[in-house]
């Protein structure tokens, strides 16, 4: 018994050692992205099609700055004051682009894809994420980021059953006075409203 004991505190004992012995990821301050997938939900709401669409982007980041919070222009908060304010180029750190299926002006059996400009001026999928780690730590952070949106064939000279897309995905980080830009990442094709 004494010996199953001693055998037993030997091996904890190890288990505890080795797991303290993990090493930290070593990550560039820089963040960097991965695009995962696209998660798509197709549904109906009063003869109205609507696609709602997930963007999943694996991250890595070793300095843990990912993330702002909501805009507050009553209190002085970092994420709201400068380079993060309102209609400053880093107030969204979630930064996306549309591209849309067209054909190629110089072959017409070829498709290429242009992105997809809005009718509305200033009008973009780009948004802001929350906060990563909810303290400022210096940290490495690697993870996935869900971001989602909706798309409508309300007006069919915007989107039609059967249009092809994809997303240009990079996010910013909270570094001041100049925050880092991640990589760019396309994701694969999506038919919408399947």
């Amino acid at each position: 018994m004494n010996y199953m004991l001693k055998y037993g505190l030997g091996c904890l004992l190890l288990v505890l050692a080795l797991a303290s012995c993990r090493k930290e990821p070593n990550y560039p301050d820089e963040p960097h992205i991965t695009f995962k997938r696209v998660e798509q939900f197709d549904h109906d709401d009063r003869g109205l099609q609507i696609d709602s669409l997930f963007l999943v982007i694996g991250f890595q980041d070793g300095d843990g700055n990912l993330g702002l919070r909501t805009i507050d222009t009553e209190n002085p908060d970092p994420d709201s004051q400068p380079p993060f304010n309102q209609g400053s180029p880093y107030e969204k750190n979630f930064i996306v682009k549309l591209l849309k299926q067209v054909p190629d002006p110089n072959n017409p059996d070829e498709y290429i894809f242009e992105e997809f400009q809005f009718p509305v001026a200033g009008f973009d999928l780009s948004g802001r994420f929350p906060r990563i780690s909810s303290d400022d730590r210096e940290e490495p952070l690697e993870g996935e980021i869900r971001y989602g949106l909706e798309l409508t064939n309300e007006n069919e000279d915007f989107f039609a059953p059967g249009d092809v897309i994809k997303f240009e995905v990079f996010i910013y980080d909270r570094e001041t006075p100049v925050p880092n830009k991640s990589n760019v990442v396309v994701s694969e094709p999506i038919t919408l409203f399947e």
